[in-house]
């Protein structure tokens, strides 16, 4: 009787996870953002403030461990790995195939164990394309990571770093005074 409920225990571990990342999967293709972001939200506990468009191919792994602020935009095919918090703040610019990760392998366990560690990223922030967070990082407010970076370290406010592993190579304006969503740019259907 124990090894059957041991079998059961495991296969819940290994089936339902991999049945909801098949399901995430498919979802971000569907072509409409309103009905995305509903599931996300309703069936998945994702939290997704007012004006925040997460655009179509999306991958959004354990969303009930993310929030996302108010008119923030997501581009197309990132990667929101929510396996611990995960917080994006309000007018946040996460630009198309950029990756943020809260999860990763440690090379230095001997076992190749995993190193965990929450990711926040404050209000103002721009992420650009192709860059990567690391987990345990905090992206200032107004900070600026560029495009194809990998950001192992916490990044100051107003910060624009850049390089992999990403350094400062600027200062960023700090009078910022935009609100993303505000425009009719991003269609309902992407």
């Amino acid at each position: 009787m124990k090894s059957i409920i041991d079998k059961l225990r495991y296969t819940k571990l290994i089936f339902l996870p991999s049945i909801e990342y098949i399901f995430l999967y498919y979802l971000t293709r569907i072509p409409l953002r309103s009905i995305r972001q509903f599931i996300l939200r309703r069936f998945f506990g994702m939290r997704i403030g007012d004006r925040t468009t997460i655009f179509m191919g999306t991958l959004v792994y354990s969303p009930k461990n993310i929030t996302i602020g108010s008119a923030t935009t997501i581009g197309h095919d990132c990667y929101l790995d929510g396996c611990v918090s995960l917080k994006i703040g309000n007018n946040v610019n996460i630009s198309s195939e950029a990756m943020i990760w809260t999860m990763q392998h440690d090379a230095q366990s001997p076992t190749f164990g995993v190193k965990t560690g929450k990711v926040v990223i404050e209000d103002h922030a721009w992420v650009s394309t192709r860059a990567m967070v690391l987990a345990g990082v905090t992206i200032g407010k107004g900070a600026v990571v560029a495009a194809g970076a990998v950001v192992t370290k916490s990044v100051e406010p107003y910060t624009i770093v850049a390089g992999i592993p990403a350094k400062p190579i600027g200062k960023r304006n700090q009078e910022l005074d935009y609100t993303l969503g505000e425009t009719n740019w991003h269609l309902g259907f992407i």
